[in-house]
């Protein structure tokens, strides 16, 4: 018997609610449209859309395409100076277009990605280029200081090629005239012509030295200016194309107005049941 009467006031209590909202629809059906149909007003009309573009930025290299590349800069310092000059971490409103993420793929020395937001692609684009326009600026003296230091080199090796080139000249030189000498030395002077042919020897041991450092220092100097040529110093730039989104990725319009359609709904219900209450309420002390 005890649980038909639970069921009882179960099915009782149960129908009181339903009652509680037939008799207050109309504040449910208009609280619930009236809301909708402002957020479906915003969604669609009034709020400003929101583009997610992204790119694959390399930052510049000296040696570029050798055993010896080295990046300008170390790419976690490139990532945290980004995200602290762009303020990505900041609990501050920003203004669009804005760095919205830096993220450096796994393994990666010289290569890092960049999403940007605009209220359009073209303007999140023209912020991607003005990133790598300004990562170019600031890496733009260590290229120069580099480069001058290899001209320097360069300049160095030349003047050791010339000195060489000098010695090797005097002693041709030299041998020529010792090759004169043997052809007027007469049998007499076989011992004159011995001491000869030893100074002979010793400068044409000296003359392959003087060649084999003049090829050296030709091999050196080539090196230095392939590595400041335009192919060995990269500068920073964007890999491949940007990529874009043809539709914004704010606002989700669906999204907000089936959110928004439920939330109505469930406080036009709770009012619904917060007017009934207040309505017993005064009809008791009455």
């Amino acid at each position: 018997m005890h649980n038909v009467h639970q069921q009882n006031t179960d099915i009782i209590d149960l129908r009181e609610l339903f009652n509680v909202l037939k008799k207050r629809k109309k504040i449910i059906y208009i609280l619930t449209s009236l809301v909708t149909l402002c957020v479906i007003i915003y969604a669609f009309f009034l709020a400003k859309p929101v583009y997610d573009v992204r790119a694959m930025i390399e930052i510049g290299k000296m040696d570029a395409g050798t055993k010896d590349e080295t990046p300008l800069d170390n790419l976690g310092d490139v990532k945290q100076k980004l995200l602290y000059l762009y303020g990505v971490n900041s609990k501050k409103e920003r203004e669009y277009p804005r760095v919205k993420s830096i993220t450096i793929p796994k393994k990666s020395k010289s290569i890092f990605s960049i999403t940007v937001e605009g209220r359009n692609n073209e303007s999140a684009i023209s912020h991607i280029d003005k990133v790598v326009h300004k990562l170019e600026s600031n890496y733009a003296q260590k290229i120069k200081t580099y480069i001058d230091t290899q001209k320097k080199l360069i300049a160095l090796t030349q003047h050791d090629i010339t000195v060489t080139q000098k010695n090797l000249n005097d002693i041709q030189e030299t041998l020529k005239g010792y090759n004169k000498k043997i052809l007027n030395i007469t049998e007499k002077d076989a011992a004159l012509a011995g001491l000869y042919a030893i100074q002979i020897s010793q400068n044409q041991s000296r003359l392959q030295e003087m060649q084999s450092l003049i090829s050296k220092l030709t091999t050196k100097k080539f090196n230095l200016e392939l590595s400041i040529a335009p192919l060995r110093i990269t500068q920073t730039h964007v890999i491949g194309n940007v990529e874009v989104l043809d539709k914004p990725i704010k606002p989700k319009k669906a999204l907000i107005v089936i959110v928004s359609f439920i939330t109505s709904l469930m406080l036009s219900i709770f009012l619904a049941f917060l007017l009934e209450f207040i309505g017993g309420f005064k009809e008791e002390n009455n």
